[in-house]
């Protein structure tokens, strides 16, 4: 059981079934708090409710994050049964084909965006509205991003794109509220045994992912281990001397992006 409590605050964790997404709503559960996990994949995200319900008060909801209507949906849902939301883990993503601008799909940068970044404005859009509306506003919001937020070299032009536009709205979020109660700030997280390869499903263009495999080989930087990554994110959200801590970019990476 972790030291830090998140007793009667109210999280969000998007991408939640599965991954980083499941052990971050694990730690937030172990803390105290009240979770809602957000996935598109039901019977994954049906599978891990039952298995995280008796580690805490959890609600499962299965929605597409780039739509509109269900991200309201599901805001209505969780201010319905717990009044408010405390905490906003915007962790859900897909990865692209490691496509370079010049060989890009418009359809698949379209569908990249949608996912990885018009998400996060829209899940964030109505968590600032929520938490400003409490008698004191004392709002968490964290963006999962990638070493792809920083390097050119990490992923597709997509992929790349879109974490560099979560940086630019962590930037801005924090700038704009932090002096109102609402922190924002980014894990731009390393390579991590996780299940987002699976959107990628066929087109892998070759040369741009084995450029970004050659990189981290010749470096020798071992992956991230998912358990210490939401460890680090609750951390983050509820650990002692966080407090002065908004509109960082933190490099969770084992120190891949600190080696040129």
């Amino acid at each position: 059981m972790t030291e830090q409590t998140l007793s009667g605050k109210t999280a969000l964790v998007t991408g939640g079934a599965s991954g980083l997404g499941k052990a971050i709503a694990t730690k937030y559960l172990e803390a105290g708090a009240n979770v809602v996990i957000c996935d598109i994949h039901d019977e994954r995200l049906q599978q891990t409710s039952v298995e995280l319900s008796t580690k805490g008060t959890l609600k499962a909801i299965k929605i597409n994050v780039a739509n509109q209507n269900e991200v309201e949906s599901l805001f209505e849902q969780m201010i319905k049964e717990f009044g408010k939301i405390d905490i906003l883990v915007n962790n859900a993503g897909i990865i692209d084909k490691f496509d370079p601008v010049g060989d890009l799909d418009p359809e698949l940068w379209n569908r990249v965006m949608a996912i990885n970044l018009t998400a996060p404005f829209l899940l964030s859009k109505l968590a600032v509205r929520n938490m400003l509306a409490q008698p004191v506003p004392d709002g968490r919001i964290i963006n999962i991003v990638s070493v792809a937020g920083q390097a050119g070299w990490a992923a597709g032009a997509a992929y790349t794109a879109s974490k560099h536009g979560v940086v630019g709205l962590t930037k801005n979020t924090a700038a704009f509220y932090g002096t109102k109660g609402i922190r924002c700030n980014a894990l731009m997280m390393g390579g991590m045994h996780t299940n987002i390869f699976e959107s990628m499903q066929s087109g892998l263009n070759v040369e741009g992912f084995q450029k970004a495999a050659a990189i981290r080989e010749a470096i020798g930087v071992p992956l991230c281990e998912v358990d210490t990554a939401a460890e680090l994110c609750l951390n983050l959200t509820a650990g002692k001397g966080f407090g002065i801590v908004n509109g960082a970019c933190i490099a969770a990476d084992n120190g891949w992006t600190s080696i040129p």
